[in-house]
């Protein structure tokens, strides 16, 4: 049996420094909503593990490609978060990282 390894993808300095900017937006979104304070506490969190990502020295795009669309997910309903939801779609696009945070609408 041959192990194949699966398709890593490299983000460059730009693509993390959209990442981090999407995340501020987030940020900045969660804080407006009227979410139940557990939920903004769970995307504060995934927010922290995809920064935490960000300055790795190596960082992993499928930790991060998980977590954004995690994200995406959790704000996806919210008609407030919608700029945030776009933004994130773009910086998981632009790194080539694949998008399922739309599955299922």
């Amino acid at each position: 049996m041959t192990l194949t390894a699966a398709k890593v993808c490299r983000v460059n300095n730009h693509q993390l420094a959209a990442i981090h900017q999407a995340l501020l937006c987030v940020t900045d979104t969660v804080g407006m909503l009227t979410f139940p304070r557990l939920d903004q506490d769970d995307v504060f969190e995934l927010i922290d593990r995809v920064e935490a990502e960000l300055n790795a020295a190596h960082p992993d795009t499928q930790v991060i490609g998980s977590v954004l669309n995690s994200l995406a997910r959790s704000l996806r309903h919210q008609p407030e978060a919608r700029e945030a939801c776009l933004q994130l779609e773009d910086v998981i696009s632009a790194a080539g990282i694949s998008s399922t945070w739309q599955t299922g609408i």
